[in-house]
């Protein structure tokens, strides 16, 4: 209250606007509602303290202050404004006002983002996985184009992990089974829900294959293309009954045939294809060990999870090569999945295919796509479907 404002009384304050102060002595702090008709009353903080009590060598009016101001008629007629704001009065700390000034000024500055540190040479993983060519649901022609799409997004992945830092030495095409559909001896109705002969699926399976390794080619100094058999792979002579043995495989066919093909023509000569020799594979990717497997061998889950762990728990007790990879992908389930334990992870990969029947049954379905992701000696990361 100032020496012009301290006889109006009350009824030419605004509601919430008698001057007041009320301050905490232990802790240092209070708050103050000042009115007077002096616009300048931004520039008089000490004389107002002073008025109050307070001894501007020891008292500050802190920060920012909330400020009104409005008209009013006095005895007379005189029609006057007044000016008012509240604020906080703060006992004054050098010390802590020292601390607040440095960590304001270090709060201001432009951050500088520091460069994230890369595992040095890096693997890209394009998974080919579950395209079971032939099928009719998403329809032949459709799971092509999906596919095609990928294959495009897949460079562009590349690309734009070297622009951001990633050294790509290196490119794994790795087929995760069911390529194909077939044409019998997987479900009832499976000859009625084909578009193509066996032999055409055949031939469009290495077709899309070799377009898939022509598609990375020029991308990278070494390509490895490798894969594991799928249940649809199988020549069966009935319902889960298989004609030879379960790794007489289409799957595996395909890319050994291509790999025959890429073997006379030096345009592949930085292509290396490994395919798998029994159901599983295991790759030392920049000293991570990294497994796949189509995934109808696990058994004994009530959920593809249940399946999958308890499947690579066996291959650890076995002493088996899956069982000492750090990272397992498999196909087989279609859904994409995540899961991590410790250090070892699980991710399951989407299918280019999309089923209706199976939709119909569960009410699930999912968005057809290709798993793609980096591995270098840090681990997986840039985890992506395209």
């Amino acid at each position: 209250m100032t020496d012009e404002t301290k006889d109006l009384g009350n009824n030419y304050y605004k509601s919430g606007w008698q001057p007041s102060v009320e301050f905490d002595e232990q802790a240092g702090v209070g708050e103050i509602t000042y009115v007077g008709t002096d616009p300048d009353y931004k520039n008089k903080y000490d004389q107002i303290l002073k008025e109050w009590g307070f001894n501007p060598k020891y008292y500050e009016i802190e920060g920012k202050v909330k400020a009104s101001s409005w008209n009013a008629q006095l005895k007379g007629g005189e029609v006057t404004t007044f000016y008012a704001f509240k604020g906080v009065v703060r006992a004054k700390n050098p010390a802590r006002d020292k601390f607040f000034a440095k960590l304001e000024k270090e709060i201001g500055k432009k951050p500088v983002l520091k460069q994230k540190k890369y595992g040095g040479d890096t693997a890209f993983l394009f998974m080919m996985s579950d395209w079971q060519l032939g099928k009719s649901d998403l329809g032949v022609q459709n799971t092509v184009n999906r596919y095609e799409e990928a294959l495009i997004e897949g460079v562009n992945r590349i690309k734009a992990l070297r622009k951001g830092g990633t050294n790509v030495k290196e490119i794994y095409i790795l087929g995760m089974g069911d390529l194909t559909e077939n044409c019998f001896g997987f479900y009832d109705s499976q000859a009625f829900n084909i578009e193509l002969s066996l032999t055409q699926q055949f031939h469009l399976a290495r077709k899309l294959v070799m377009k898939t390794v022509d598609n990375f080619l020029p991308h990278a100094d070494k390509i490895i293309l490798g894969g594991v058999p799928g249940n649809h792979g199988e020549f069966r002579s009935g319902k889960a009954s298989v004609t030879t043995n379960r790794l007489d495989n289409a799957d595996t066919m395909h890319l050994e045939i291509c790999g025959e093909i890429m073997d006379k023509n030096p345009r592949y000569k930085k292509v290396n294809v490994q395919v798998a020799d029994g159901f599983h594979q295991v790759f030392d990717i920049f000293g991570k060990k990294v497994a796949i497997t189509h995934g109808h061998m696990t058994t004994g889950g009530a959920s593809p999870e249940g399946k999958i762990i308890k499947w690579w728990q066996g291959q650890m007790f076995g002493w088996l090569p899956s069982g000492e990879a750090e990272i397992l992908i498999t196909g087989h389930y279609h859904h994409p999945r995540l899961m991590q334990q410790g250090k070892r992870t699980w991710i399951q990969c989407p299918s280019i295919d999309a089923s209706d029947d199976f939709t119909a049954r569960t009410g699930l379905w999912n968005e057809p796509g290709v798993l793609t992701l980096t591995i270098d000696k840090n681990g997986w990361d840039n985890l992506k479907i395209v």
